[in-house]
């Protein structure tokens, strides 16, 4: 029979620790160990350890909540997804891969995939790494609203530039259903949110996880499938 790993949490350690030192303080107080010039300085030691004790107990299912967090791959909560400075940051962390799922990519294009300065930082990536390849995957315009066709448009002339120059290093496909998962996923990371109908994209929230954490495991399979399912760009 192979042995069983045990993971216990930094924050029962401390616990049983905090724990142990104040009740061996109380004892040897209480026993009188210690003569009379050292008493005063263990009983100061064991009321504060027994403070301590108190205030760690008050916290620990904060601590517990914040381990299991850690556990799960969670980095931030996010309330919106159009902080451009946050994307920036994980742009530029990523060394090998973007798989991407998105609406109409639009604002994305317009963000980091233009040729001007100050939008064009995935553009600066993909000429620094040669390495580097993008997947992203966009609702077809058969299934988006009337008012959101235009964006796709706009999306499609910015997707021709860049397999144009990018060729295998950039490629688009397009799901042919109604959107409802927002993927940002790169070698670093992972940024996973839904989408709701008649809700606009930017505004709705999103979990920000290490893109190694076992959560994330079941979304990059979903884009795998997502992706050899997916009708490609002509």
């Amino acid at each position: 029979m192979h042995g069983r790993k045990v993971n216990i949490s930094l924050s029962l350690i401390a616990l049983i620790s905090l724990f142990s030192i104040t009740t061996i303080l109380l004892i040897l107080y209480a026993r009188e160990v210690f003569d009379q010039k050292w008493a005063p300085i263990v009983g100061g030691m064991a009321i504060s350890s027994l403070v301590s004790l108190v205030q760690f107990l008050i916290g620990y299912k904060n601590y517990r909540n914040n381990e299991k967090l850690e556990d799960c791959g969670v980095l931030e909560f996010l309330s919106t997804r159009g902080d451009r400075k946050y994307y920036s940051r994980l742009i530029n962390k990523a060394d090998a891969k973007f798989d991407l799922i998105f609406h109409t990519s639009k604002r994305f294009f317009e963000d980091f995939c233009e040729e001007e300065a100050e939008d064009n930082f995935l553009i600066k990536k993909l000429d620094g790494n040669q390495k580097l390849t993008v997947r992203m995957l966009l609702t077809h315009r058969d299934f988006l609203e009337p008012e959101e066709q235009p964006s796709y448009d706009i999306s499609k002339r910015a997707i021709k530039r860049l397999t144009d120059k990018y060729n295998q290093r950039f490629q688009v496909k397009f799901y042919e259903h109604e959107p409802n998962h927002n993927l940002f996923i790169t070698d670093k990371d992972a940024v996973i949110g839904p989408y709701f109908k008649n809700e606009r994209g930017k505004y709705l929230p999103s979990i920000h996880f290490r893109s190694n954490a076992s959560f994330v495991a079941p979304y990059k399979k979903f884009f795998d499938t997502e992706w050899e399912n997916a009708k490609s760009f002509d």
